[in-house]
């Protein structure tokens, strides 16, 4: 199972799960404040690693 990343719209904390993908985009419950609130965002790690793969095509080849 792959891990997502939340953020409550509540009260703004960022928290991973453990999850299958059939239940990624359904409301999660924020373990600071307990509310039924966090919603699916793009990690860190996922926006910071896909622009590094874009910068290793350039190596001077030919």
């Amino acid at each position: 199972m792959p891990i997502f990343e939340y953020m409550c719209d509540s009260c703004g904390a960022v928290f991973e799960e453990l999850e299958s993908v059939t239940n990624r985009d359904k409301p999660h419950e924020c373990p600071v404040c307990g509310k039924k609130k966090g919603r699916r965002i793009v990690s860190t790690f996922a926006t910071s690693s896909g622009s590094r793969a874009a910068s290793c095509g350039s190596g001077g080849f030919t």
